[in-house]
């Protein structure tokens, strides 16, 4: 009987404290390190780390969640293994009584390598991937685009497109924001872009719905650019160096002599330190292309008499662009709650275009047939001018995390910026004689300046909580101030003194003060299959814009004044949904409001003279657009094949086009922007990653869609549409151990604009990339771009007036020659970790 009450009383004990025990737990989500999509069914092991023994184990979710529970207090190794991946080791994970559920976060595992008959093949990852607010892009499967910047990865993007000036637009808008590692920059965003160089980018985020986090300025919405992951303990080294060329192709101008070439260098150097809480880094990057091309163009516009004043333009038309750039800075784990960041960045950016032409113009009919009774007057004139634009941009920003122990965190950031913009603009004319082929006498001399200094101001205080239930409610203000102030001049030559003299009608000067007054609060949370992003956002704008000269050359018929003001507050609800179907199917819902400020240079009434026949000058009166964007996507895997396709509707009410008319004071065509009208777009978006076993993949992109455009336009009725299309694919080869082949090709339509129309055009490229196994940490490679000598765009313009006359057209084309080769080399060590965060210019390129 006593034995039987030892035993009883024994076990009665082990029930009670295993009642009791305190157990503990270890947490966290699984994720591709290169793309960020979850990884369901990855193995989450846990060891002790006194004896090395197994103690507990997991699999991942189909969100790629884990938690591994019952584990006593002690010290742990946790090994998380995926097949085709390497397996990440996090030692010395610690259980305590006060401490007992410990959150590793995220945890990013890299695609390993495994060799096959002399062919190293790594775990493939897709080009693309989707998630609940956004499109992410692997910029290292876009070969053609190493040793460039980011405008040459994103115009291998669907629905991305460059024009010839180097102007980058998404679905069919260049007014959209660009983030750096998730950062807001204000810059205008093809001249960000150009200073980026393609080998530090590793993702590109295309947010066309973004979340009331972000700011709500731009049509197109958001590009975030994550750059490369650099720095483990001790020091990393990137440098890459580029040269190339088309000699084939070089040309000298026989009027100016100036010679025309496709040379382009540059390389880059970047530094990471890191030791225990600290990383240090910095670097210098410099990039310097020439572009050869030729311009063809034909303009007509309409006289009194019923003729038309011809101009038939041809000519030479070299381009170049100039970036170098460095920067610096620190992070600073103080404990494992908070963190300190801060960096300085410098940017040095010029870009500019001469123009070689020579006008033959006449009077005559619409197809330029002579005109009985009227003189055709044919004359010809050699027009040669040059326009350079210059930016100096210095950036400082300071970062504040603290965590708390509930799942909250606070983060607190101040940027300040100051930037040097200016520009200079030559234009002579010449009288040419076309039967010697000579260029003679000077007959006018212009030469435009301005320089318009900008400083500015961005701050950012954010709360953001999470719950048990893994929602999570942020609330952030984000105040920030842009203060512009500047002149321009306007010079003449007396041909006959050879002295300058200033144009009081012409000259002005400007100044922008610009406040807005940002805050949100948005919620985030997983109801069963169901994801929910929702959030509201508010921006008071207070801005005021004012000219030195009321009296300036304008294109509206309406008063001017001295002072334009803007004061208005905006609402922007946004709400993503996604439902996950299955493991291997998901659908999202987004929809948002947003609005588009314009920047101070397409406002300011400063008067170029582009060249012979065209003139450009800006509208104070500009104001905000507003516009509502709504997507609907379905996200299909099978195996290694995955697609997305998106339907998407933007409308934009009180769009500002940019329109043209004639003034009739000199006969030329002059150009500027107003508000007038609405513009839709409404189609279809598709991504495609596509594998063929191990040893190559695929990327497709493709959209088609109805764009429209309608408005008033100097008393005429515009209403143009087109149903656009593009496909680009990109193709990569793994061909034997570290040599990799990359093709890719790039389609699209013409598509209508506001007063004419943009043609089709399409180009392909290759580049050849090779990485000997026994040089660690080089990497080699040959591009030829423009493979099929097709890099050829062209445009027409035209415009009515009230009595539905057409006043004038305008047909251009740029002829850019090709293909062009270029060599790269790039060295790495010790790259592997941490990133690399970078202050940029957050409003100057705005305004460049």
């Amino acid at each position: 009987m006593f034995l039987k009450k030892i035993i009883f009383s024994g076990i009665f004990l082990l029930f009670l404290l295993n009642a009791f025990a305190q157990f503990g737990s270890v947490s966290g989500v699984v994720l591709d390190k290169e793309s960020g999509d979850k990884i369901p069914f990855a193995s989450v092991s846990v060891f002790s780390a006194a004896t090395g023994d197994l103690v507990g184990g997991s699999v991942s979710s189909a969100k790629g969640k884990f938690k591994v529970e019952k584990l006593d207090a002690g010290e742990y190794k946790v090994v998380v293994s995926f097949i085709g991946y390497g397996a990440e080791t996090m030692p010395s994970i610690s259980i305590s009584d006060n401490k007992q559920n410990v959150n590793l976060g995220e945890v990013a595992i890299v695609a390993s390598s495994v060799e096959l008959d002399d062919i190293e093949v790594k775990g493939i990852t897709g080009t693309t991937s989707k998630k609940i607010d956004r499109q992410t892009y692997r910029a290292s499967d876009f070969e053609t685009a190493s040793g460039g910047t980011a405008v040459d990865v994103l115009n291998k993007l669907p629905s991305v497109s460059v024009d010839p000036d180097g102007t980058v637009s998404l679905r069919g808008t260049s007014d959209f924001m660009v983030y750096l590692n998730g950062k807001p920059t204000q810059m205008e965003a093809s001249v960000l872009l150009n200073q980026i160089a393609a080998s530090n980018i590793e993702n590109i985020d295309v947010i066309t719905v973004p979340t009331a986090r972000f700011d709500a300025q731009g049509k197109g919405g958001i590009i975030n650019i994550s750059t490369k992951k650099n720095g483990a303990d001790g020091l990393s080294i990137s440098a890459n160096g580029l040269l190339g060329g088309a000699p084939w192709g070089n040309v000298t101008d026989k009027y100016s002599g100036y010679n025309l070439t496709d040379n382009r260098y540059g390389g880059g150097l970047n530094l990471v330190y890191r030791k225990e809480d600290v990383t240090l880094y910095g670097g210098a990057n410099y990039n310097y292309r020439n572009v050869n091309g030729k311009r063809v163009g034909d303009a007509r516009l309409l006289q009194e008499n019923g003729s038309y004043y011809h101009m038939v333009a041809d000519g030479e038309r070299p381009e170049w662009y100039e970036n170098y750039s460095a920067n610096f800075g620190l992070d600073y784990a103080v404990t494992e709650m908070s963190n300190v960041s801060a960096s300085y960045y410098y940017g040095n950016r010029t870009e500019g275009r001469s123009a070689f032409y020579v006008y033959n113009n006449f009077y005559g009919d619409v197809d330029k047939n002579p005109i009985p009774g009227i003189d055709p007057e044919n004359h010809w004139i050699y027009n040669p001018n040059t326009d350079n634009r210059y930016g100096k941009f210095h950036t400082a920003n300071i970062d504040l995390t603290q965590k708390f122990d509930n799942k909250s965190q606070v983060k607190l950031s101040l940027l300040y910026e100051h930037s040097e913009l200016s520009r200079e603009l030559d234009n002579q004319n010449f009288s040419f004689d076309k039967p010697a082929d000579k260029v003679e006498d000077l007959l006018l001399h212009f030469n435009q300046t301005d320089n318009t200094p900008l400083d500015g101001f961005r701050t950012s205080v954010e709360y953001e909580k999470e719950f048990e239930n893994e929602s999570k409610l942020g609330i952030g203000f984000q105040p920030q101030f842009v203060h512009q102030k500047g002149g321009y001049n306007y010079d003449t030559l007396d041909v006959n003194s050879g002295n300058w003299g200033t144009s009081d009608k012409f000259n002005n000067d400007i100044e922008l003060s610009r406040a807005i007054y940002a805050g949100y609060v948005d919620y985030s949370g997983t109801f069963g299959d169901l994801s929910v992003i929702a959030g509201l956002r508010l921006e008071y704008t207070d801005q005021l814009l004012e000219i030195g000269n009321p009296d300036y050359v304008d294109i509206f018929d309406r008063p001017k004044q001295t002072e334009y003001k803007v004061q208005q507050l905006d609402w922007f609800p946004t709400l993503h949904m996604q439902f996950q179907m299955n493991e291997k199917n998901a659908l999202t819902f987004a929809a948002s409001r947003r609005i588009n400020r314009p920047p101070t240079k397409n406002m300011a009434p400063f008067l170029y003279r582009r060249h012979y026949e065209v003139y450009l000058v800006g509208d104070p009166e500009l104001e905000p657009e507003s516009l509502t964007n709504f997507e609907l996507s379905l996200d299909k895997k099978a195996g290694n094949q995955s697609l997305t396709l998106t339907g998407f509707y933007r409308g934009t009410d009180n769009a500002i086009f940019r329109v043209n008319t004639v003034y009739e004071e000199e006969n030329v065509l002059i150009r500027s922007y107003t508000n007038s009208g609405n513009v839709q777009a409404l189609g279809a978006e598709l991504n495609a990653n596509l594998s063929i076993g191990k040893l190559a993949k695929f990327f497709v992109g493709g959209s088609l869609y109805n764009f429209n455009t309608q408005g008033e336009v100097f008393g005429y009725k515009e209403d143009n549409s087109s149903t656009n299309w593009s496909l680009k694919g990109n193709m990569n080869l793994f061909l034997t151990q570290g040599l990799k082949l990359t093709l890719d090709f790039d389609a699209r339509s013409a598509t209508v604009t506001t007063q004419g129309e943009n043609y089709n055009f399409y180009m392909s490229n290759a580049a050849v990339n090779y990485t000997p196994k026994k040089l660690a940490g080089w990497d080699f490679s040959l591009k030829v771009l423009d493979l099929f000598s097709s890099n050829l765009e062209g445009l027409n313009t035209r415009a009515y007036n009230a009595r539905q006359q057409q006043i004038f057209y305008q047909e251009v084309e740029y002829d850019r020659y090709g293909p062009i080769v270029e060599l790269g080399v790039t060295y790495s060590l010790n790259l592997n970790g941490k990133s690399n965060k970078k202050a940029g210019s957050v409003f100057g390129k705005e305004q460049f």
